[in-house]
């Protein structure tokens, strides 16, 4: 059973819809939250690209992350840009959007090397993508369908 969200506490901070989606696409890095099979949450730093509704990054092909994902591949994924500290204020200015959401491995190949091309197009622009089929087959790409997404800031 899928626990209720809350509403946002400070609605006068809640981005649009748009504007989140608009911050999961400019930041290039986000924590991904995970729980495994024990009930213990995981959360990891990675690089990711937002594209067609979907998170998209790339790892080892075996890991914590991995097999958290494989037992539940309900997510959270968190970004924060932006932020700085006013100290005067005791507050922080910042921009941070929160995804939820359900990741799957990528198994298609075709679909697995758009991915990867998309990422590097986005993480290392003017690089050409040269990784053959043993490259490819020796990386996982995950994406996660993005279900809801939320957007806070403080300017």
């Amino acid at each position: 059973m899928r626990a209720q969200r809350r509403e946002m506490r400070r609605k006068d901070r809640e981005m649009t819809h748009a504007e989140a989606e608009a911050l999961l696409g400019e930041a290039d890095f986000g924590f991904l939250a995970s729980v495994d099979d024990a009930g213990q949450p995981y959360c990891v730093p990675l690089n990711h690209i937002f594209t067609d509704g979907y998170i998209v990054f790339h790892c080892a092909l075996e890991g914590a992350k991995l097999d958290n994902i494989k037992t539940n591949p309900r997510v959270s994924y968190a970004v924060c840009t932006e932020h700085e500290v006013l100290p005067e204020e005791v507050s922080t200015r910042y921009r941070s959007a929160i995804a939820f959401g359900t990741a799957e491995i990528v198994e298609d190949p075709v679909l697995k090397r758009e991915l990867l091309v998309a990422l590097l197009r986005r993480l290392a622009p003017g690089r050409e993508f040269s990784c053959g089929g043993a490259t490819i087959d020796k990386t996982c790409v995950v994406r996660i369908k993005v279900d809801t997404l939320t957007g806070k800031k403080r300017e």
